[in-house]
């Protein structure tokens, strides 16, 4: 499986909380599509040189992302995404996600992206209160993000996904139970649910360093998390990865082959790829992406990864979904300082039941999650 990312950088206007690069400039749209299409051709080896060759086309995702990738019109995307499944010699996605706006969703732009093969959307949610969606500067309402998973299922799409964020300003737990109450009676296949970042760069930042952001306690952050836990698994939905909650069959297989060290290519300005080797960055400027892409000039950062790097990929990333790191995968694939680290500090981990070691999978509880990345830090080779 490889998998192709498509980042649309263009958004009406930045949401509170967002440290993603995005561009408001419309006049920006049309030169960056036309680069990205120029930037597929000049990688269009790129699996090939990851070693993915085959007789056969490659089993591939797709997914287009940003920003806000429902900005664009259906034309584009279609033009993108034609263009990659041609370029990079895979076979149609077995997975075709989109991400949208509550409010750019309408019938006939659901119907265009059925059209074009999407079988899968993302639909950015965040919170069912409209006070909540102010705050985070989004601009649909609590009734638009209702209506458009609603239009979605009546335009025939089976696999949906919806984004919410816990642990934003003056919400409770009695507010956060509602949010999930509406998500699981709009009965979608998929949920992601983030608790609140705070980035130094973004206007939350900003509020946070004056003060003026009320942010709810640590251990009301953690209620919040216990009771998406609880309700997700109350409701059919298998929690398998720190932020990701599906029905039976409906895991992203996109995000999935991330967190497997599957290759990915990314197109578009501030996209990234990874082969196993070596892992690019694009430039996060669309005027300097287009120049230089166009110029034929170098429009990434390109890092060669070392064997410590690989390792704290496959530490970092695996230990943050429910079935954990391969005994077998690392014994196979690093060396016996790697391997005499690895658990060394694990070991110290499983006395405290914050890993566990059933078999061949090492892996964190699903009630240590909130804290994860804390217990991760202790494996990471520095």
């Amino acid at each position: 499986m490889v998998g192709i990312y498509l980042h649309i950088p263009f958004c009406k206007s930045k949401c509170g909380y967002c440290d993603f690069y995005s561009t408001a400039s419309q006049a920006l749209v049309q030169p960056t599509v036309s680069a990205m299409l120029h930037e597929m051709e000049r990688r269009k080896n790129y699996f090939a040189q990851a070693g993915k060759n085959s007789a056969a086309p490659q089993k591939s995702t797709l997914y287009i992302g940003g920003g806000t990738p429902s900005q664009l019109p259906p034309d584009m995307l279609a033009a993108l995404s034609h263009k990659a499944v041609a370029t990079f010699g895979v076979a149609p996605p077995e997975e075709f996600t989109v991400e949208l706006n509550p409010d750019d969703v309408t019938p006939a732009y659901l119907q265009r992206l059925r059209d074009m093969g999407v079988n899968r959307i993302s639909i950015g949610v965040q919170s069912f209160f409209d006070d909540d969606l102010q705050r985070l500067r989004r601009r649909h309402s609590g009734q638009q993000a209702v209506r458009s998973v609603q239009l979605a299922q009546k335009a025939g799409f089976g696999n949906i996904s919806v984004d919410l964020i816990y642990g934003l300003p003056h919400m409770d737990s009695t507010r956060w139970r509602h949010n999930l109450q509406t998500v699981f009676s709009l009965d979608v296949q998929h949920l992601s649910a983030y608790a609140l970042t705070i980035e130094a760069r973004t206007p939350f930042g900003v509020l946070r360093r004056k003060n003026k952001l009320p942010l709810p306690h640590e251990d009301e952050v953690a209620a919040q998390h216990d009771l998406l836990c609880q309700m997700s698994a109350a409701n059919g939905l298998a929690h398998y990865e720190i932020s990701s909650f599906a029905r039976s069959g409906f895991f992203s297989k996109h995000n999935t082959a991330y967190w497997q060290q599957q290759p990915y290519i990314g197109i578009g300005p501030a996209a990234h790829s990874y082969n196993g080797r070596q892992r690019q960055s694009n430039v996060a400027g669309c005027a300097q992406y287009v120049k230089n892409v166009e110029e034929g000039k170098d429009f990434f950062e390109l890092e060669n990864l070392s064997r410590e790097d690989c390792y704290n990929e496959y530490v970092f990333t695996g230990l943050r979904t429910a079935w954990g790191v391969s005994k077998r995968y690392l014994q196979k694939t690093f060396d016996k300082r790697l391997i005499n680290y690895f658990f060394a500090n694990a070991n110290k981990h499983v006395e405290d039941k914050n890993i566990t070691i059933d078999g061949d999978r090492i892996s964190i509880p699903e009630n240590r999650w909130l804290v994860a990345d804390s217990i991760i830090v202790d494996l990471i080779w520095a």
